[in-house]
C-alpha cells in the first residue's frame, strides 16, 4: 500500500459532497432498480402492481427532468474514511461538508427539512445542515465519502433492542420481522432493512444504517450462499414477504426487497440488535477523492425497461361530488381533480390552536380534502416542486377535531389510528392514500399551486392545490372499512 501523502483542500471536499447530495435524490442505483423492477414483473397483486408501476416510472421521470425522486430530501447522513496519509488542507472538514450540503439544496431547490432546535422552537436552518457525519480514520492516501439521504417516513420507524445475550439467530429474526409487521405499512413499502447487531447501544444502531449502503442482494444470490449470516438475511426477507403487506401496504408478494445485516463484537453480557428501515429509493452516493482526481459512483448506467400504464383507466371524480366519494368502497382506485391543500405537522398544530383559541383557521375547511404534503420549491417553469405524500399517522391527533368541524377526507399514505377511523365513521368522511415517494409523477397532476397561509413555515405552509387525474385508493370509507385491516 503507498505511504505517498496526498494533499486534498476542504473546498474540494465541499464541492464533491455538493455533486453527491443532487446524484442522491435524482438517481436510485442499479441494484435498487433492478430488484424493484423484478419485483414490478413477479408481482400477483393488482393494487401492488400499479404501485410500483408508479414507483418505476416517478424513478425514469426523476431522472429525465433532473428533480428529486422524493419531496423528502431528507436528512443528510454521510459516512467518511480517511487516509492516514491524507494531509487536509483549508476549512474545518465538517464544515466542508454541510457547506456542500447548503450549496446542494440552495441551488437545487430540494426541500430544508432540518430544524436546530429539536424540542422548543424547532426553526428550519434553511440549509438542511448539518449533516449527521460518522468519520473513521483507515490506512491509504484517500478519501472516500458515502452519502445517504434518509427521510423520516422510514427513520421514524426504526427500533432498536438490548436481547438477552443468548438469544441466538432465530430471537433476532423475528425481531426483525415483527419491526416490519408493526411498521412497514408507514415507510413507502417496499423496503430495505438495514440490521445492526452487537457493539453498544448506539453502535449497533450506526451499523444498521451503514448497512443500507452494502449492495441489495437478491433472493438468489442469498438462497445460493451458505454463510450464516446470509442465512438469517435469506430467512427475514421470505418472512418479511409471507407477510403480504405488499407495496404500500395494499397487500402483495413484496414487502421488503432487500436485507443487509452488519455486525460487531459485544460484551460477553450484551446482545444489541437494531433494525433500520429505508424507503424502496434507498438513495446513496459515493465518491473517493484522490489528489487529483475524484471517482464517483454517478448516474446510472442502465437503462429504463418497458412498464405498463395500470392508470389509464381510473374511474374519474370531482373533488365536490360529495355523494360520489361517500359512496366509494375501501380498496377502490380513482383519480380525483379539483381544489385542495396542504397540511403537515406545524400547519395542523397552528390550526388546533387556532380552534382552541376561538380564532378563524386559514381557509373554510367545510367539505374540503387536506393532501399531506411538503413539497420542494418549485424551479423556473413548475408549477410546484415534488409533491408526494408525508406519514398520515403524525396527524392523527388533529384529525378529528377538524373532520368534526367539517373536514371531507385528507390523502396521505400510511394507516391511521382507531380515533381516526371513528371520526372518519362519524361524518361520513374519507382517507385517500396515494404512493409514498413518487413525488414527480404526483407534481405532474398539480395544475395550480397558491401558498395562502404560514408563509413563514416554508415547505409546511398551506397550499391550495388544483389537481387534475390525481391518483389515489381509498384506503377508509364512509363506513369506516380499512384495507389496512389484514
Amino acid at each position: 500500500m503507498s505511504r505517498e501523502i496526498s494533499f486534498i483542500n476542504t473546498e474540494k471536499i465541499t464541492e464533491i459532497v455538493s455533486k453527491l447530495c443532487k446524484h442522491a435524490n435524482l438517481y436510485v442505483s442499479q441494484d435498487v432498480y433492478t430488484q424493484l423492477y423484478n419485483a414490478y414483473l413477479k408481482e400477483s397483486y393488482i393494487e401492488s402492481k400499479n404501485v410500483l408501476w408508479q414507483i418505476l416510472e416517478n424513478m425514469k421521470i426523476a431522472s429525465e427532468i433532473k428533480r428529486p425522486i422524493c419531496q423528502d430530501t431528507g436528512f443528510v447522513v454521510v459516512f467518511v474514511e480517511i487516509g492516514q496519509n491524507v494531509h487536509l488542507e483549508g476549512g474545518d472538514f465538517e464544515d466542508a461538508i454541510n457547506l456542500g450540503i447548503e450549496k446542494a439544496y440552495t441551488k437545487n431547490k430540494f426541500r430544508y427539512s432540518i430544524v436546530q432546535d429539536p424540542v422548543f422552537e424547532r426553526t428550519n436552518t434553511n440549509t438542511n445542515a448539518p449533516a449527521v457525519i460518522h468519520t473513521k480514520i483507515i490506512a491509504g492516501n484517500t478519501v472516500k465519502i458515502w452519502l445517504a439521504i434518509k427521510g423520516c417516513g422510514s427513520e421514524n420507524v426504526g427500533v432498536m433492542q438490548m436481547l438477552k445475550p443468548f438469544a441466538g439467530a432465530e430471537e433476532i429474526i423475528n425481531f426483525a420481522v415483527e419491526a416490519v409487521k408493526n411498521s412497514a405499512r408507514n415507510t413507502c413499502p417496499p423496503v430495505r432493512l438495514g440490521i445492526g447487531i452487537g457493539g453498544t447501544i448506539d453502535y449497533a444502531t450506526f451499523l444498521s444504517k451503514k448497512a443500507l449502503l452494502q449492495p441489495v442482494k437478491s433472493q438468489e444470490e442469498l438462497e445460493l450462499s451458505d454463510d450464516k449470516v446470509s442465512r438469517m438475511e435469506l430467512e427475514i426477507l421470505k418472512r418479511s414477504n409471507e407477510l403480504k403487506i405488499g407495496a404500500s401496504g395494499f397487500g402483495g408478494d413484496t414487502t421488503v426487497f432487500g436485507v443487509n445485516i452488519l455486525s460487531y463484537p459485544t460484551h460477553i453480557a450484551a446482545l444489541p440488535v437494531a433494525v433500520n428501515f429505508s424507503c424502496h429509493a434507498s438513495r446513496y452516493a459515493f465518491a473517493e477523492v484522490f489528489e487529483d482526481e475524484v471517482k464517483y459512483k454517478f448516474q446510472p448506467d442502465y437503462e429504463f425497461k418497458p412498464t405498463s400504464n395500470l392508470e389509464e383507466n381510473l374511474r374519474k371524480i370531482n373533488v365536490d361530488d360529495l355523494e360520489a366519494i361517500r359512496a366509494l368502497k375501501a380498496g377502490d382506485r380513482i383519480s380525483i381533480s379539483g381544489y385542495i391543500y396542504t397540511a403537515r405537522d406545524a400547519a395542523h398544530q397552528k390550526m388546533i390552536e387556532a380552534l382552541n383559541n376561538c380564532q378563524e383557521l386559514p381557509f373554510d375547511i367545510e367539505n374540503k380534502i387536506i393532501y399531506y404534503v411538503g413539497p420542494c420549491p418549485p424551479i423556473e417553469n413548475e408549477i410546484i416542486g415534488p409533491a408526494g405524500p408525508t406519514t398520515a399517522a403524525r396527524m392523527d391527533k388533529y384529525t378529528p377535531a377538524l373532520m368534526d368541524i367539517g373536514l371531507m377526507g385528507s390523502i396521505g399514505k400510511g394507516k391511521r389510528n382507531d380515533e381516526v377511523i371513528e371520526a372518519i365513521k362519524r361524518n361520513h368522511g374519507v382517507y385517500f392514500v396515494t404512493t409514498g415517494g413518487t413525488a414527480c409523477l404526483l407534481a405532474s397532476k398539480i395544475k395550480e399551486a397558491e401558498v395562502i397561509a404560514y408563509y413563514e413555515l416554508g415547505a409546511e405552509a398551506i397550499y391550495k392545490l388544483k389537481i387534475e387525474n390525481f391518483p389515489v385508493t381509498i384506503a377508509i370509507d364512509s363506513n369506516g372499512n380499512n384495507i389496512f385491516n389484514f
